[in-house]
Formats: C-alpha cells, sequence, structure tokens
C-alpha cells in the first residue's frame, strides 16, 4: 500500500474519533506548548535586554567598592578619591581606556509645586552622559562649566518630566527643590526602560554640587561608583587585570584585598548571566515538558493498542486479501506518528499564541519598553521533530502486535 494512502487512512481514522484523539494527544501538546513559550519569551527577554544593554553601551566597566574592608567612603573601608579616577586616565597600562567617570550617589526629595517624589541624585561630570549614551530629548546635559562653578543645575528623565510637567519641553529651566535646596532643570534624557524605569527615579546634578550641598565631609571628593569606557575590541579580561594593577597600586591593597574590596563586571557580561539563568529555566522547563511527552506518548500507546483490538477484524480482513505484517505496521505507526505529530502542532500554535499575548500584555503593562514578538523557527522545527518521534517509539509496540495478528484467528475475533 501506498504511503499516501496510509496517510488518508490515519487521518480517517482519527476524525472517527475526534473526542478521544484530542484526549490522547494533551500529553504531546501541553509538553510541546510548555517548550514553545519558554523558548519563545526567553528570545524576546534576550533580544530586550541585548536592546537595552546596546543603548547604555556594551564596552562599559562598571567598578563599585564592595565595602568588604569596611563601609565605603570614610567609615573604614576603601575609598576611591577623584585624584585615583584621574591617575586611572593617566595610566600608561591603560592606552585602551577611552573615558572615565565616578559618581557620587545621594537618596533625596524632588519638589516641584506642592508635588515631592523620591529621586537617587548622582553627583556625575559631562563624560557620564557620553559614556551610557544618555540622549536628551529636551534642553542639554552638564557641562565641565557646571562641575567648575558647582552649579545648581540637574537633568531628569522623561518620566519624571511628563509627570511633573506634562512634556519633556515644559521641564527645561523649571525649579525644582531636591532636599529643600534649588535647582534648575537644564536638561530632560530619553529614558530607558532597562531596570523598571531607572532614569525615571535618577536625577543628574554636577558632582561638585553634590558634594557641597548633600555629601558628608568626609565624602567630599570620594566616588561610590566609576565607570570607564574602553576601546571597541578589547580584551576585557585582560583590561580587568590592568585595572586591578592600577588600583592596588593607587590605593594600597593587596591581592587578597583588591579581589574583595571591588565588584567589576562589563555590561557585555550581564547578557552572559543572563544567558545562563535562561538555559537554566529552559532546561528545567524541557524536563517537565519530557515527562509531560513521556506521559502522552504512553497515553498514544495504550490507545492505540485500543485501535488495534477494536479493529482486529479489519486487520484480519486487510491480511486475508494479501496485506503482509509490513503493511500493516506501517500503518498503525503512521497513525501514531501522525497523532502525535498534530498534538506537537496544536501545542506549537498554543505556545506561541501565549507567548505573542505575554508580549501584549508586557507592552500594555509597559508601553514605553517597545517589546517586539521573536520568531524562533528551529524551536518549532525541532518540536514537530520531537512530536514525530514520540509517535514512532511509542508507536512501534501496538504496531507489531497488528502485524502479527493471525489473520484466521483475527476474522474469528468477536
Amino acid at each position: 500500500m501506498m504511503v499516501h494512502v496510509h496517510i488518508l487512512t490515519a487521518l480517517r481514522q482519527l476524525t472517527i474519533n475526534k473526542g478521544r484523539s484530542l484526549l490522547t494527544m494533551l500529553g504531546i501538546i501541553i509538553g510541546i506548548g510548555s517548550v514553545i513559550f519558554i523558548i519563545t519569551v526567553g528570545e524576546v527577554a534576550k533580544n530586550f535586554l541585548i536592546s537595552q544593554i546596546s543603548q547604555f553601551g556594551t564596552n562599559v566597566l562598571e567598578i563599585s567598592p564592595t565595602g568588604e574592608l569596611g563601609p565605603v567612603s570614610g567609615d573604614g573601608g576603601v575609598v576611591v578619591r577623584t585624584s585615583t579616577l584621574q591617575a586611572l586616565e593617566d595610566s600608561p597600562l591603560l592606552p585602551d581606556l577611552e573615558a572615565l567617570s565616578g559618581w557620587y550617589g545621594a537618596q533625596g526629595t524632588l519638589e516641584y509645586n506642592g508635588e515631592q517624589e523620591g529621586v537617587s541624585a548622582f553627583g556625575v561630570e559631562k563624560e557620564a552622559f557620553s559614556i551610557n549614551n544618555f540622549t536628551p530629548v529636551a534642553g542639554r546635559v552638564l557641562s565641565d562649566a557646571d562641575v567648575l562653578q558647582e552649579s545648581r543645575v540637574v537633568v531628569i528623565g522623561t518620566q519624571l518630566a511628563e509627570k511633573l510637567f506634562d512634556s519633556a519641553q515644559n521641564a527645561v529651566h523649571k525649579e525644582v527643590k531636591i532636599n529643600s535646596v534649588r535647582f534648575e532643570i537644564v536638561g530632560v534624557l530619553e529614558d530607558v526602560p532597562l531596570g523598571g524605569g531607572f532614569l525615571g527615579e535618577t536625577v543628574y546634578v554636577p558632582l561638585s554640587t553634590v558634594y557641597r550641598e548633600f555629601a558628608p565631609s568626609e565624602d567630599v571628593g570620594t566616588v561610590s561608583v566609576i565607570l570607564i569606557q574602553f576601546a571597541q575590541g578589547t580584551n576585557v579580561a585582560s583590561f580587568k587585570e590592568r585595572i586591578k594593577v592600577e588600583l592596588k597600586r593607587l590605593l594600597y591593597l593587596s591581592d587578597e584585598e583588591i579581589d574583595s574590596a571591588f565588584f567589576m563586571a562589563d555590561r557585555a557580561s550581564f547578557l552572559d548571566i543572563f544567558n545562563t539563568i535562561l538555559i537554566g529555566i529552559q532546561a528545567f522547563v524541557s524536563a517537565v515538558a519530557g515527562i509531560s511527552l513521556v506521559v502522552g506518548g504512553i497515553g498514544i500507546m495504550n490507545i492505540m493498542l485500543v485501535t488495534v483490538k477494536e479493529r482486529t477484524k479489519e486487520i484480519g480482513l486487510r491480511k486475508a486479501i494479501g496485506a503482509n505484517n509490513s503493511s500493516v505496521r506501517t500503518q498503525f505507526l503512521i497513525e501514531a506518528i501522525i497523532l502525535t505529530t498534530i498534538g506537537g502542532l496544536i501545542g506549537v500554535a498554543g505556545g506561541l499564541t501565549l507567548s505573542f499575548f505575554a508580549v501584549v500584555i508586557a507592552n500594555v503593562l509597559q508601553p514605553d519598553w517597545g517589546i517586539t514578538f521573536v520568531f524562533v523557527p528551529q524551536a518549532i522545527l525541532i518540536a514537530c521533530g520531537v512530536a514525530g518521534f514520540v509517535g514512532l517509539v511509542f508507536g512501534l509496540y501496538p504496531a507489531f502486535k497488528a502485524s502479527r495478528l493471525s489473520p484466521i484467528e483475527a476474522l474469528r475475533y468477536e
């Protein structure tokens, strides 16, 4: 019998018992659907993270004291001063260092027209904006003159500007108070959604102004975060080691102390960490889905055994008119494979639909994020292949049992 005839016969048998066929496929549908959903959502999240890291700049090293040698900034722990940053910038060991920025952070309350917003006030210099690819949508960023003159000026994010002033343009040149100190808004930055509205909750003032207005006297001249931009193509591991060598020299730290004193991470490594977590999640879900597929496969085998029993007379008749064991075996194998493949296709459709709606819901909840749906054809092909393989494996026993039936005994079966 030709293969296409086997396929048509298999499809006809499935339509005769639609309800039973659907229930039989349920384990396959759930297993395949779960894998497709997790893989698709994972790829969506990865692409989103890549786009956000790219906006901030991937060739950036973030360094912050851990506090393990004691609290930071004047309480007996490791202290990084602006003079240390200048020495790093001038170091002959770091020719691939392109830009450097020290930050000093303080928590504060921003007030305008009776409204109050809790903010993180970061003291920065001009280089902080270029290193992070921060783009003003209105006004300007901080300048060297602002730092030299200890100007009371501030740059805020679009989210905060729209909340307090209705638009970014309206915010420029408005006067606000931060911890009761008056500041003029000179610029509004384009919000970047990474970190749940990070820029919307952060304001930037000249580093020198933060020292004067907000920092305790022992913290003046210190920084809590260092951002270093290095040349594209730089060996990151080598660059980190050279930074450590210089920090050890400048801060008089031992090998053991330098490793515990600072947390260092290049932004591209954040993606590696995310990938590791994502692979772990996908492996776990795939294992659970694998159990579902095995259960579904057992269900397929059981229903195929029932089908063999129900069609015993039909098998006997086919053998009596010339069908051989191979033909009967092929027929039941194809039925099992088609059953699981259809279940796999339904699972793929369900997984894609759920992941699409997950993206839609995310965009409704966070319209500024601009998350895009990602189609992963390799996962779909693999899923369908796995579904077919499950049908082949669990359809073998019923198919062999059907092919070994004696035509005489089969025709006598009641």
